[in-house]
């Protein structure tokens, strides 16, 4: 691995003074690593006696937890585990998972994350939302968002909006509607130093100012998005001051409808550092945001400011649109050129709930009372989040809950229902009528991941494949056997 920058070594030196030591020592200690459960799916501490690997509680979550040791020789890696396959848990560095901690959502809130892949913060977002209320995920750059849908995806979300738009133009879309918006902004990646060489070699002090820059006009962008009385978090994964309280100071300086409030440094985490800001004001209150160093806390290195928007909430219904069928449907510049984007037909209702109807129980879909949330995008049939706000105009990768395609079947030209992977995960095994739930240990799983057919003796239709109870994807039984439906790009070489 590249060495540590000796110009990163010497300012952190300037600022740290007798503690650089233990901090220069804890940069060539053991990486830190972790998971976080997924309270959507599972317990945590269900988890924790299922899965196979030295875990520790981390004492900034109840769902996280840090990964101690290396598994056995016979034991899967935590990311090729069947259970990581079905969504229980995130691979996450442990202190990236405090930030979600700190935004604190709430079921039935809009929340923004504004910077998302790829998808670490925006899983633990939906899970402490319960899936209720809406999450619009964006990240800008559209390999990246892809990304980010395909670890939403497989964490079972419902509510979710996926945008791949810049930060300008959501706030030119969108304005003040959002409850609390996070930016985990781009950074030098200075908290990554043990474990990413990529970062240590990139890493210069024109990078450092450059990302300044950039976080500054994001974060500008960010409080466009939030409603008075709203939140914004933001947050680096480095340690420098110019990518942190001099970025935050500059923001109060410009922007008076914002205060700090304060974050308990408890666990190990460092108050700000006002005395670190060489330029402009002092400001005091910068002791309010926190730092997490690698030689203090279990964890790699972040650093985390919490705001509030003065002003008073005005009432729900004038900000979000109730009335999908009176709203402008939710769009993207893409999907109108690409794709048709409509309201569902009759036919395509009918198909919908005849698959409901053959495969599913007790419509969890929700097509008896919410059929007026479904739309079609291309081909692609999805539900859509309440209270969403137009986003007519931008670019959208999912505008909801991706249920299924309609395709036609060759030769007849016959229209049908195919269900999406994203349906499977997160549904439960009660809510099918059909499922083949194979223990983790079993051959079977194996073959599946690998995209191989499997025997089944059930009836015939789509089946609902599962690890212990948990889903992990599709299969269609015809005639004894069962087709494998889980999605080529993710099965295992």
């Amino acid at each position: 691995m590249a060495a540590i920058p000796t110009a990163f070594l010497e300012s952190m030196h300037n600022l740290l003074g007798e503690e650089f030591a233990p901090f220069h020592d804890s940069l060539h200690a053991i990486p830190t690593s972790g998971l976080r459960v997924n309270t959507l799916k599972i317990t945590p501490s269900r988890l924790y006696e299922r899965l196979p690997y030295h875990l520790s509680p981390l004492p900034w979550t109840h769902s996280g937890f840090e990964i101690l040791d290396e598994p056995l020789e016979d034991v899967p890696s935590p990311g090729n585990h069947p259970y990581h396959a079905s969504g229980l848990y995130y691979l996450q560095e442990p202190s990236a998972i405090a930030v979600a901690e700190l935004v604190k959502p709430k079921p039935g809130e809009s929340i923004l994350d504004l910077c998302a892949a790829p998808g670490g913060k925006s899983t633990h977002l939906a899970a402490l939302m319960q899936n209720q209320g809406l999450l619009v995920a964006n990240e800008t750059h559209t390999q990246r968002a892809w990304e980010l849908a395909a670890n939403l995806e497989r964490w079972g979300v419902t509510s979710t909006v996926i945008t791949n738009e810049t930060p300008k133009r959501l706030a030119d879309h969108l304005g003040g509607v959002f409850d609390r918006v996070l930016v985990d902004a781009p950074c030098s990646g200075e908290g990554m130093f043990r474990k990413d060489h990529t970062a240590r070699s990139e890493w210069t002090p024109e990078l450092v100012r450059s990302c300044a820059l950039r976080q500054k006009k994001i974060l500008e962008q960010a409080a466009r998005l939030v409603k008075p009385a709203g939140w914004l978090v933001y947050s680096t994964c480095t340690f420098n001051s110019i990518e942190n309280e001099t970025v935050i100071a500059g923001f109060l300086h410009q922007d008076k409808e914002f205060t700090l409030v304060k974050i308990n440094p408890s666990f190990g985490f460092d108050s700000g550092h006002p005395e670190w800001v060489s330029e402009g004001t002092h400001l005091p209150e910068l002791n309010h945001t926190v730092r997490i160093w690698p030689h203090h806390s279990r964890g790699e290195g972040h650093f985390i400011a919490l705001l509030q928007r003065k002003g008073v909430d005005i009432d729900h219904e004038q900000r979000y649109s109730t009335n999908p069928k009176s709203a402008k449907l939710p769009g993207s510049d893409f999907l109108q050129q690409k794709l048709s984007h409509r309201n569902l037909t009759g036919q395509d209702l009918k198909l919908i709930r005849n698959f409901d109807q053959e495969n599913l129980v007790n419509d969890p879909l929700n097509l008896i009372d919410h059929s007026h949330h479904l739309l079609v995008a291309g081909s692609y049939v999805y539900r859509v989040p309440n209270r969403l706000p137009g986003l007519h105009g931008l670019r959208v990768i999912h505008p909801g809950w991706w249920l299924g395609t309609l395709k036609q079947s060759q030769g007849s030209g016959k229209t049908r229902f195919e269900p999406a992977h994203s349906l499977a995960l997160a549904l439960q095994v009660d809510q099918v009528k059909r499922s083949l739930n194979l223990p983790v240990s079993s051959r079977e799983i194996t073959s599946y991941l690998h995209g191989s057919e499997l025997d089944y003796p059930g009836s015939e239709g789509w089946t609902l494949v599962a690890v212990d109870d948990f889903p992990l994807g599709w299969g269609k039984a015809s005639a004894g056997r069962l087709k494998n439906a889980y999605p080529r790009g993710l099965r295992r070489l």
